[in-house]
């Protein structure tokens, strides 16, 4: 009797002890769901490992070990500014010893620098600005005289209009920042909702080079495009990137369908487009579309703990590494269209092999709606294989979004969008930001 009360109380032990393991176990099925979820937002084949630094291996120590060295290489530009022909001579004397402070000294030799600065004070200039009115005897025209370097109207000139696009466009300046440090570094008392009137003008002044911005990149014979998410006014508005060779244009609209393409490009666009997956570009039926191995590579590396899915993962690496190989020297046309078919059947292949496993099948399904459109790039020269252009292009106002979290009215899109496209593009052909500026302020203003 003892030893079967003993034993019922083992089991009654045993079966708390059961029921505690299994609700420990709910918990942390459930936290590590949770977990998951929230690596998502991060890790995902959509976002660029670029983009989550904390992410990414630590690679503190290196130099240490011998295995490379953190910052710019050796030589880098800027690393050694060169030295200027005709600069101000300043000479500098010693009177004591800094030690001793004793005035029995003398020159031993010499010591020459260099130094750029700036003035200690840079205030602004108040002007009284008077203006003939004349009428034209002959025509009857009446006109105020114009100088093209003084705007017509408003309180600022050209130059403190500059330094405020500079300032919100270049280092990425919040209203109220730019205004305290207009106030502070140059003694201009601007209040934000000025600087946000400046800033509105001078795009204003923008409008018309936009639009002809607008039309370069729809007759463009190669565009890369990406798309992102940016809150207007509380709703999910979308920031879409057009990149050329040459120029950027940016639109945000508050949709991520065909009708931004239609808009931008028109029904009929026959040029090539590298782009993601996103079904709006099916829109485009004219063109020629190479889809992004970048975001397919992203994808399929998610199947890796399992083997299936790191065999299959690498044999898409394989043929990206093909298509770098191919593309690496010059390709006649008949060549090229033989490597494309060559490819594209090797891809289907494949596809087919790993449809038979479950995990495999949503990498596949992405594969496989655009199955001839993952080596265009090797048809046609000179096109890259991945849309990283475009999102190198739009990175700049995911650094925005981060910085200001939203818009707050729709006029606000409508200035970024023009003023960011346009200094975009007079980066990208390398032309001189503030000479451009000037230039385009002075033809609409003044």
């Amino acid at each position: 009797m003892v030893k079967d009360r003993e034993l019922k109380k083992k089991i009654k032990r045993l079966e708390e002890k059961i029921e505690e393991l299994a609700e420990e176990n709910k918990e942390l099925k459930q936290e590590n769901k949770e977990i998951k979820r929230e690596l998502n937002l991060y890790k995902n084949s959509n976002t660029p490992s670029s983009a989550n630094k904390h992410l990414k291996p630590n690679t503190q120590g290196l130099k240490a070990k011998g295995k490379g060295r953190r910052g710019a290489p050796k030589g880098h530009p800027w690393a050694n500014r060169e030295w200027k022909a005709g600069a101000i001579p300043k000479e500098i004397h010693a009177e004591e010893c800094p030690q001793c402070h004793s005035k029995d000294i003398e020159k031993i030799g010499e010591r020459h620098q260099q130094q750029d600065e700036l003035p200690p004070d840079i205030k602004p200039v108040t002007r009284d600005v008077y203006r003939d009115v004349c009428r034209c005897n002959k025509c009857k025209l009446k006109f105020v005289a114009r100088d093209g370097r003084t705007p017509l109207q408003g309180r600022f000139g050209l130059n403190l209009m500059v330094l405020v696009i500079f300032l919100k466009f270049i280092v990425r300046g919040v209203l109220r920042k730019t205004a305290v440090f207009l106030t502070a570094g140059f003694g201009a008392s601007l209040a934000p909702a000025t600087v946000q009137a400046v800033i509105a003008r001078v795009a204003k002044a923008g409008e018309a080079e936009y639009e002809m911005l607008k039309k370069k990149i729809s007759t463009a014979a190669l565009l890369y495009i990406d798309e992102t998410g940016f809150s207007v006014l509380g709703k999910n508005w979308w920031v879409w990137a057009f990149r050329s060779d040459t120029d950027l244009l940016m639109v945000i609209r508050n949709s991520r369908g065909s009708n931004v393409l239609e808009e931008i490009l028109g029904k009929a666009y026959s040029g090539t487009i590298i782009c993601d997956c996103w079904r709006a570009y099916d829109f485009l039926s004219f063109a020629s579309i190479q889809r992004c191995w970048a975001h397919l590579l992203r994808k399929s590396k998610e199947l890796c703990s399992t083997i299936a899915g790191r065999h299959f993962h690498e044999r898409l690496a394989g043929l990206f590494n093909e298509i770098d190989r191919f593309n690496n020297k010059e390709r006649a046309q008949e060549q090229r269209n033989r490597k494309y078919s060559k490819m594209t059947k090797s891809l289907r292949k494949l596809i087919e092999h790993y449809s038979q496993y479950d995990e495999c099948m949503p990498v596949i399904k992405y594969i496989d709606f655009h199955a001839e459109q993952w080596f265009t790039c090797i048809k046609i020269a000179g096109i890259a294989p991945t849309n990283n252009f475009a999102e190198q292009a739009i990175r700049e106002t995911v650094m925005v979004r981060k910085i200001i979290g939203a818009f707050r009215s729709e006029n606000g899109t409508k200035v970024y969008e023009t003023l960011a496209s346009l200094i975009a593009t007079w980066q990208m052909q390398k032309k001189d930001l503030r000479a451009e500026l000037y230039r385009m302020l002075s033809a609409h203003m003044c």
